[in-house]
């Protein structure tokens, strides 16, 4: 247990990961500011009065408070939610958060998601809970010292690696409950999908005529990695490597089948495995970035 106790004192007294976080959140509130945008072209029927799905409010007690939008009587006011949420968002991707805004993004988006819940991705369902956890993602300076300082490091670990933890479990579950059909087996799955018009390219649909060689090697390689992905992440030699396959898989969703929202959130998602240094390198880009414009700006 000696190894546990030095990693709860190292945990509480320095914080190398800090960097990794605020690149995460900046590409999840980005992701989020493109998502929502998109959906407020259309906000009366995803949200207001024009809704296209069967409204389902059997709740009461605290689980009311995450229905709000699934009230008639509320669902007119959807903007009140949606223009504050984008504002919290446009000013964490400046760094300007901290836990009270964390929280009420992630509470906004629950009201948001639950109101549009028929027609939301995978990816909106994971962000909900990644959003949760990302509230305790605090920004403490390594040198700071007192109990409150390390009880902040202490709990950004546990988010920081809650986060890690959620993303392994999305893996595991939807790899299991891939084995328990046939497609994946048979190698048919990525045809079917390739070829699926509603969500791709008619162009792409019309010529997955046939299954070939690179279809079901790519079948294989999806399918592995999703099984595979909650024990070889934790393996830091190899981990870079994974997430590349990872990457090129979600791209493929996004912008292959079709489905932008949950292959962009993943991707967004991702960025919670990057290693430090580099996470280090995009922030002091984003840094030099911001310093440009304010130069700009003042002419």
């Amino acid at each position: 247990m000696n190894w546990l106790q030095r990693g709860i004192e190292r945990w509480q007294t320095e914080l190398r990961i800090q960097p990794v976080s605020e690149v995460f959140i900046r590409f999840v509130y980005l992701t989020l500011i493109w998502s929502t945008i998109k959906l407020l072209f259309i906000g009366d029927v995803i949200w207001g009065d024009d809704w296209v799905h069967v409204l389902y409010d059997p709740y009461g007690g605290l689980d009311r408070f995450a229905m709000l939008l699934n009230n008639p009587a509320i669902r007119p006011y959807y903007l009140w939610i949606a223009i504050p949420f984008l504002i919290l968002l446009v000013l964490g991707m400046f760094g300007r958060h901290n836990v009270v805004t964390r929280g009420m993004v992630w509470y906004l988006y629950v009201l948001l998601h639950f109101g549009n819940v028929a027609i939301s991705s995978g990816g909106h369902h994971l962000y909900q809970q990644l959003l949760f956890f990302h509230i305790v993602l605090f920004k403490v300076p390594d040198l700071s010292e007192g109990r409150l300082p390390s009880a902040k490091r202490l709990l950004h670990h546990l988010g920081f690696y809650a986060i890690w933890v959620e993303i392994a479990f999305m893996y595991l579950v939807s790899g299991y409950w891939k084995t328990t059909g046939d497609l994946w087996w048979s190698g048919e799955a990525l045809l079917l999908s390739l070829s699926w018009k509603d969500f791709g390219f008619d162009w792409l649909a019309e010529s997955m005529t046939h299954n070939t060689w690179y279809l079901i090697i790519g079948n294989y390689i999806g399918f592995g990695y999703q099984l595979l992905f909650p024990v070889l992440i934790w393996i830091r030699p190899i981990r870079r490597y994974l997430l590349t396959v990872g990457l090129a898989f979600h791209l493929m969703i996004a912008f292959l089948m079709g489905i932008a929202d949950f292959g962009l959130f993943m991707v967004a998602a991702y960025t919670i495995f990057l290693n430090p240094n580099t996470a280090r390198w995009i922030m002091d880009r984003l840094f030099v970035l911001r310093l440009m414009g304010r130069k700009w700006v003042r002419g």
